[in-house]
């Protein structure tokens, strides 16, 4: 399985104009082609504006069925037409193959960190992603996911972790500063991540 996403930036003085436009286009991209797509808004961590769409695919033949839907869909052109002025910065594209098993994206708010695997440590970077977004799961009972990208920055990685509240995200970051367990997993991730690669952003769900 694996996660599409589309990123870009609204127009400043635009935003109320570019976010319902947004959630318009992602409505009609699934009724068009039958597959979830949901629109985020990001909260920090991104610049300004930041409006992002994504959906799941199982492949890229699975993606480009879907891309081939919407370009001769003349209702959607029109649509994409309508929308000229409104983000300020050219789409971004990233497809990121699932580790784990994918999150269903139900929660409000999503804590999204990504980082590069170092050279020659992709295996262990791999295992020890994967050790990290199990246990965040099953530590707090809430969505966790890790990534790799297939297209986009070359060995990066994603965690996606779900909140329900803005109190759910402050409680992680406590548990972060305090919990032995991740601490140990952290401190094991030395070295397997290209140092300063990583960020971390939060992210709202709108659709």
């Amino acid at each position: 399985m694996y996660l599409f996403s589309r990123s870009t930036i609204a127009t400043l003085g635009r935003e109320f104009d570019a976010i319902p436009a947004a959630i318009e286009v992602g409505a009609m991209v699934t009724r068009i082609t039958g597959r979830d797509v949901n629109v985020f808004s990001a909260r920090f961590g991104a610049p300004q504006g930041s409006i992002m769409w994504s959906a799941r695919a199982d492949s890229l033949v699975d993606l480009q069925g879907i891309t081939d839907k919407l370009m001769v869909d003349a209702e959607y052109l029109e649509k994409l037409e309508s929308m000229n002025g409104l983000f300020m910065a050219p789409a971004e594209d990233r497809f990121s193959r699932f580790i784990t098993p994918p999150v269903e994206a139900t929660s409000k708010y999503y804590g999204v960190t990504r980082a590069a695997m170092a050279n020659g440590r992709f295996a262990d970077a791999i295992a020890v992603g994967v050790e990290a977004a199990e246990y965040i799961g099953s530590s707090l009972k809430c969505p966790s996911a890790f990534t790799k990208a297939a297209y986009g920055g070359f060995g990066d990685v994603t965690w996606i972790v779900g909140f329900d509240t803005m109190a759910d995200a402050d409680a992680f970051d406590d548990w972060q500063m305090t919990d032995a367990g991740y601490h140990d997993i952290v401190n094991r991730a030395g070295g397997l991540y290209v140092e300063n690669s990583g960020h971390t952003s939060l992210i709202q769900k709108l659709t």
